[in-house]
């Protein structure tokens, strides 16, 4: 059990450790590649062991220093299959539909009928067909070769983008189609390196009349259900297999679910001075970032570097007088859910009513997502309310400690450790899966936190 005791200032800086997700989705890129992937540096963390057990039988992943060098087993002498103990994934949809688009037959021992069938529709929606077999002690999925059928409408719905890209780049495909937000994942930044190639180019041109574009946004305003933007997104994987036999660097940034977390601490303690280093810098991997602007509070971002998946740098939350609460649509959720955690732990301690919305994806597995979060909220203290497909929360103050005793993901036990040092008892919180994932997570907390007496 992990023991927090209630802290009055958060001082100096961190430094983020590699990030164990993306480590995940390079590998399975490098896989989709048929090449061979240097992935530099990776952190000392349990987990990475389990995700390199899982793909054992798909490459050779060897160990050197802060480093794992990936070498996928050539087509013949693949088994093709993959076994994880639950749908508990780093970029989920990502991962799931590039290893389906290879041909890869996934096992979960753990998976509901509910998710298996909302997957088969997505499946179906851009043109493949999804298998599902289940059995006694797992399920499996597998998706045929080449579509089905291809789809007659080129739009793409929020919530199939991922696995659509996961099912071009797993199968080396192309396809051309239109969203109404602009692109947000790390595939963006990541296919380049591969030699692949993804284009976001604005469907509807801009007008150059400076009058016309007022009338234009006026309209908006009046008929708000016109999105007025769309965006093409020309995703080319093609290529085939590259003879090079020289591994292709990758390099990791900044754990992007360690960042969420801090960000959250600092906005608990906002007159500390305190610096987050090595943060990516993405919009798809801060999330808390749009969150807390939304709600008062000013980031300032200086860039430092550049990894694989886009540029690095520090974060700096200036001092604010107190976040508002603010409402917020998760789309789409699979995105959100990692971050989620920490973001109701910061409207928990804001002013007024937070809500978050569109969350209906996390109905359909077993622990529920929504319930799991409410029963950490119920515990510390704070009122809420359930909708069906969200969280309403009222913030509130003088929270006494908690004890969370079952065994929750890491981003739930450490969103709430972080919670406990706001608190004015002892927190105790089950880390058993929060040490495989951030190992040195109380150990950083020691070095920035100054206690209480």
């Amino acid at each position: 059990m992990l023991s927090i005791r209630p802290a009055k200032n958060l001082q100096g800086d961190v430094d983020l450790p590699p990030s164990p997700d993306l480590f995940l989705l390079a590998t399975v890129a490098a896989l989709a590649r048929h090449r061979a992937a240097r992935i530099i540096p990776v952190p000392d963390a349990p987990i990475i062991d389990k995700w390199v057990t899982a793909l054992s039988g798909c490459a050779t992943i060897t160990c050197a220093h802060n480093e794992r060098l990936v070498s996928p087993a050539t087509a013949d002498a693949a088994p093709r299959r993959v076994r994880f103990p639950s749908i508990d994934l780093p970029y989920r949809d990502l991962v799931v539909f590039t290893l389906l688009g290879m041909g890869t037959t996934i096992e979960f021992e753990s998976i509901t009928e509910k998710r298996c069938g909302f997957w088969r529709e997505q499946a179906r929606r851009l043109g493949y067909a999804l298998h599902v077999e289940p059995g006694s002690s797992s399920t499996r999925l597998s998706i045929a070769d080449a579509p089905t059928a291809a789809p007659l409408d080129p739009a793409v719905d929020e919530t199939d983008v991922q696995p659509l890209l996961g099912l071009l780049l797993g199968s080396s495909g192309n396809r051309s189609f239109t969203v109404e937000n602009v692109l947000v994942s790390p595939l963006r930044a990541l296919a380049p390196i591969f030699g692949y190639g993804i284009e976001v180019k604005n469907a509807i041109p801009r007008e150059r009349d400076e009058m016309a574009r007022r009338l234009h946004r006026l309209q908006r305003k009046i008929r708000p259900a016109d999105p007025g933007q769309q965006f093409t997104v020309t995703a080319d994987f093609t290529g085939g297999d590259t003879p090079s036999t020289e591994p292709l660097t990758v390099t990791l940034p900044g754990d992007e679910l360690a960042a969420a977390l801090f960000i959250a601490a600092n906005c608990l303690f906002p007159k500390s001075s305190f610096i987050i280093n090595n943060a990516l810098l993405e919009n798809w991997a801060t999330p808390v970032v749009a969150f807390i602007r939304k709600m008062g509070c000013k980031v300032s971002l200086q860039q430092t570097g550049h990894s694989s998946f886009g540029p690095v740098g520090m974060l700096h939350l200036q001092t604010t007088n107190g976040l508002s609460g603010r409402k917020m649509d998760c789309m789409p959720a699979v995105q959100y859910f990692p971050f989620l955690p920490a973001m109701t732990v910061i409207a928990a301690f804001a002013e007024g009513e937070t809500v978050f919305r569109a969350l209906s994806d996390l109905r359909l597995d077993r622990p529920d997502g929504i319930e799991q979060i409410e029963s950490c909220i119920r515990l510390l203290g704070a009122r809420h309310g359930g909708m069906p497909d969200g969280i309403v929360l009222k913030g509130g103050r003088d929270f006494d400690g908690f004890d969370l005793n079952a065994p929750l993901p890491a981003p739930c036990a450490a969103a709430f450790a972080i919670a406990g040092l706001r608190c004015i008892g002892i927190t105790k919180i089950n880390d058993e899966h929060l040490r495989r994932r951030l190992p040195k997570f109380e150990e950083t907390l020691n070095a920035v936190c100054e206690y209480r007496n």
